[in-house]
């Protein structure tokens, strides 16, 4: 396809910061098309502060059809994750969780001196936002797939609540670190881990859940094969 021209002289506003720090650091495709966007996205926005949701963003159709472009057989909805990940991660954007009639709207917004201040005052009267460690009722289990795993998205809370609901704390939290210890930080691998020690039993039982996992036992015995070869996706399915 070939590019037309502009339409207008009228050029979107955008912070100095983002072509001289941030952009010449990424490498990730899926990263530089999800934060142009927003950057663009919230220059056309007059409310304060200048935020965009999940849902703003999956039903954004210029937006799908340019991570698309990247991969046409990854889905769209991880495309949009990965990017935003990779944007939280280095700083550029701020993520916030919201709760809002028995759902979670995630909200993201540029990291400015002005943003941070707002969301840390209205989080910490917890009037209207709610930082995204303190959604679940237990919150060091969302915070630490953040920290290790990867951006929690809608989607994902609902998985980790309903996995509360069906294994020992303990176990979510040693299958987080499994999937650390073995490069392969996702959700997918994370519930396989689970799903095996479910079937297969492990050294603590559910009632002895505080005791230390036998790293040894799942790293180099029956399924070492496994967690040696890391992030395969074709591993998990």
């Amino acid at each position: 396809m070939v590019f037309a021209g502009f339409s207008t002289d009228t050029l979107v506003s955008l912070p100095p910061e983002l072509f001289s720090e941030v952009i010449p650091n990424i490498t990730l495709p899926s990263e530089l098309k999800v934060t142009l966007h927003i950057f663009y996205r919230l220059s056309r926005q007059r409310a304060t502060p200048r935020r965009l949701c999940w849902d703003d963003l999956a039903q954004d159709r210029i937006l799908r059809r340019s991570l698309r472009s990247i991969s046409k057989l990854r889905p769209f909805e991880d495309l949009l994750a990965e990017g935003l990940e990779a944007a939280v991660r280095r700083r550029t954007l701020l993520h916030l969780a919201v709760p809002t009639d028995g759902r979670i709207n995630n909200w993201y917004l540029v990291n400015t001196t002005a943003n941070r201040a707002w969301a840390e005052q209205i989080a910490a009267a917890q009037v209207f936002l709610t930082p995204v460690h303190e959604v679940l009722e237990r919150p060091s289990l969302l915070r630490l797939y953040e920290q290790n795993i990867g951006l929690v998205t809608p989607m994902l809370i609902d998985e980790l609540r309903e996995a509360e609901e069906r294994y020992p704390r303990a176990w979510i939290e040693d299958a987080m670190r499994e999937a650390v210890r073995a490069n392969a930080r996702s959700w997918r691998y994370v519930r396989r881990v689970l799903e095996r020690w479910a079937a297969d039993g492990r050294n603590d039982a559910p009632d002895q859940a505080g005791r230390p996992i036998d790293i040894d036992k799942y790293t180099s015995g029956q399924f070492g094969g496994l967690f040696r070869r890391g992030s395969d996706d074709s591993d998990l399915e």
